[in-house]
Parts: C-alpha cells; sequence; structure tokens
C-alpha cells in the first residue's frame, strides 16, 4: 500500500528501504500508517531538499489520514506538505494536527467508542511521541554519524516500532464500556498510588 521513493546509490535511502521492507515482513505491523510515515519521515535526512518528496506526499498524507482517524485530515496535509519545507510543515501543521486529533481518539478512540483504547492509550500516546523523538533525530545520525554506525540507530528505531505496535494493538481490544471505565480507573489509581508513594 505504501511505497517509499528511493534515489539510486543513495546509502541512506537504500537502507530505509532495507529496514521497512524487513519489519513489514517480519512484524505484519497492524499500524502500517505509523510505520511508513516514520520510515518515510526519516528518509528525508537522504534527501537533496527542504521539501518533502512529491513521490510520496500523498501516501504521507494519506497514511497520516489513517492514524488520525476518524478526523478526517488528508486534504490539510496534501496541501501543507507541498508548501512548507517539511520540518516547518512538521512543526506548524503535522504536530498541531496530530495532537487535535489524538485528544479525539483517547476521549472517543478510532472507531467513535468512549474511552476505546482503554488505560493503555496513555501508554500509546508515550510510545507515539517517543516514536517520533527518534524519529526527528534521523537528520543528526545521517548528517554527523558514520554509516557504519548507523545500524545502531536503526536497531532503536525498530525497538520503538515493535513497542509501539505491541502497545496499538492493545487499544484495539474490544470491551464493553463498564470494562474500559474499571480499566482506565484502575490505571489512574495505580499513577495515583504511584505519585503518593515518591
Amino acid at each position: 500500500m505504501y511505497k517509499l521513493h528511493v534515489l539510486p546509490n543513495n546509502e541512506w535511502l537504500s537502507t530505509i528501504d532495507r529496514e521497512y521492507t524487513a519489519y513489514k515482513a517480519s512484524i505484519k505491523p497492524r499500524a502500517a500508517a505509523v510505520t511508513f510515515l516514520v520510515y518515510s519521515g526519516i528518509s528525508y535526512a537522504g534527501g537533496d531538499s527542504k521539501y518533502f518528496p512529491e513521490q510520496m506526499a500523498d501516501s504521507y498524507a494519506n497514511a497520516f489520514q489513517i492514524h488520525q482517524k476518524p478526523i478526517q485530515t488528508a486534504v490539510i496535509h496534501k496541501k501543507y506538505i507541498r508548501q512548507l519545507p517539511y520540518l516547518w510543515y512538521l512543526l506548524l501543521v503535522a504536530m498541531p494536527v496530530d495532537i487535535y486529533a489524538h485528544i479525539y481518539q483517547f476521549i472517543f478512540g478510532e472507531r467513535d467508542a468512549f474511552l476505546e483504547g482503554g488505560a493503555f492509550f496513555i501508554p500509546y500516546m508515550c510510545s507515539h511521541w517517543t516514536l517520533l523523538s527518534v524519529a526527528m533525530v534521523s537528520s543528526l545520525v545521517h548528517d554527523f554519524i558514520p554509516p557504519d554506525y548507523w545500524f545502531l540507530y536503526f536497531y532503536l528505531l525498530r525497538m520503538n516500532l515493535v513497542i509501539h505496535e505491541h502497545v496499538y494493538r492493545f487499544t484495539l481490544r474490544k470491551m464493553s464500556i463498564c470494562y474500559r471505565l474499571f480499566e482506565f480507573g484502575l490505571f489512574m489509581c495505580a499513577v495515583n498510588y504511584f505519585l503518593l508513594e515518591n
């Protein structure tokens, strides 16, 4: 469904394509949109422009819409990913839209069910922002770390994607409203207990 754009003779992009293909084959992610967003996003570091590659712009916007469902965001992403340099687009458009979408998902879930993700939505968001942080340092890795050591970065990225995938699967469980409230209440009690003990 999602295809990366790889420039010939570009070691960074070839490595990303290899890692992306291997991850999809071994994990078979349910969060395929997030997987594509991460790998296509870090591919920017190996490009030769301030703008996101045109060949992946529509796929990137559509992946954001899948990730941010039920909010319809593809039109916003398709417009601004082409108009703004990529890093400005992430800061001014993608991040605020993502924050809004995830607040909505926290309350109503991906399928408009109150607290659909239960207690696991909070660890899912922690995993989400950790994964984003790892992805955002890709330019530094590309520019300042010798290619022989890139495998360490890709290992860290893959580990974060695996954790994100497992936590995401917990948010998709089908639960009754009573169970979701019970689980969320238990989680809040545990957090409260932990905070009061320390």
